[in-house]
């Protein structure tokens, strides 16, 4: 990182540059690129970094997110099992009755949220979740906590159902439109049956105490 950081003064010949405004300057470089991506043109906040620069600071934002939002810390991605009890409210309302009512099951229901929701749920599922912890020892190894194609702008994460005849309903994950096996699920095929979903998650439905999980002391 302070490499980063000294590259960008001497491309910018501002030496008092900290390493907070070499930040900046890299969220607006991405941002405005991806405004004026229709145009095919980075933003000119990009002209200060080198290639090795921009992998140093893309890592250390995955650091950022990997300790803050994702696998860090358990209580981290706990504390998303309020969505994964309203999911399965959504697909499996006979089982999951939202509030303890039967009701009929919506033909669709829709969450809108944060970057930050997302990727607690993304590693509360087990997805893009590497061997080990991610520390900078890693940086320059290949890692599947790459919030540049996890959490990109409208990233989606869908559940749907399928119900086939004399075939006990089944669940096909989508992650960015792309189909995506959870663990735990068949690896074989794209779609899991519901059934192992409620015994994979059986605990994030009944036993999730937000209220409890955001006054624990111990991550």
């Amino acid at each position: 990182m302070q490499s980063a950081v000294e590259q960008v003064r001497s491309s910018t010949q501002l030496p008092d540059l900290r390493p907070d405004d070499v930040e900046l300057m890299y969220m607006v470089c991405a941002f405005e690129t991806a405004w004026q991506r229709r145009r095919q043109r980075a933003s000119v906040w990009c002209s200060f970094f080198d290639v090795a620069s921009l992998r140093a600071l893309e890592f250390a934002k995955d650091l950022e997110y990997y300790w803050n939002d994702g696998y860090g810390y358990e209580l981290t991605h706990r504390i998303a099992c309020p969505a994964i009890a309203d999911m399965f409210a959504a697909i499996d309302p006979d089982e999951y009755p939202p509030e303890g009512r039967a009701m009929p099951r919506a033909n669709a229901t829709f969450y809108f949220t944060h970057s930050g929701t997302l990727l607690k749920l993304l590693a509360h599922l087990g997805l893009a979740r590497d061997k080990e912890a991610l520390t900078h020892k890693h940086f320059g190894s290949e890692r599947l906590w790459r919030t540049s194609e996890i959490d990109a702008f409208a990233t989606n994460l869908a559940f749907l159902r399928y119900e086939c005849e004399q075939e006990p309903p089944r669940v096909l994950v989508l992650h960015q439109e792309r189909v995506v096996r959870l663990p735990g699920c068949p690896q074989n095929e794209d779609l899991c049956p519901l059934a192992t979903l409620r015994r994979l998650y059986a605990h994030s439905v009944e036993s999730c105490d937000f209220e409890a999980l955001c006054q624990a002391n111990d991550v």
